[in-house]
């Protein structure tokens, strides 16, 4: 296995990784605990919900996005080695 190949499968494994998080967030209550525990300085509630929301959804996305650039680039290499021979 070369280097290339090596860099694709991590690339699989952290968009794997990211959307798994993404899903035990979604799953377990970590937002509302987070809000709870926060000060009781007014607007700290929204900031912690505004925080944690933009990571989850970042999570989520960063692993869709890696996902779907590496299948289209594999899948644009193969068809252009199958009009070359």
């Amino acid at each position: 296995m070369n280097k290339r190949n090596l860099k694709i499968i991590k690339l699989y494994i952290v968009s794997i990784v990211c959307i798994i998080c993404y899903f035990l967030l979604e799953n377990f209550n970590f937002i509302f605990v987070l809000v709870e525990k926060s000060t009781p300085i007014i607007y700290d509630e929204f900031v912690t919900l505004i925080v944690a929301g933009s990571f989850q959804y970042g999570l989520l996305v960063i692993g869709i996005c890696i996902f779907i650039v590496l299948s289209f680039l594999l899948i644009r290499e193969k068809i252009s080695k199958a009009k070359n021979n």
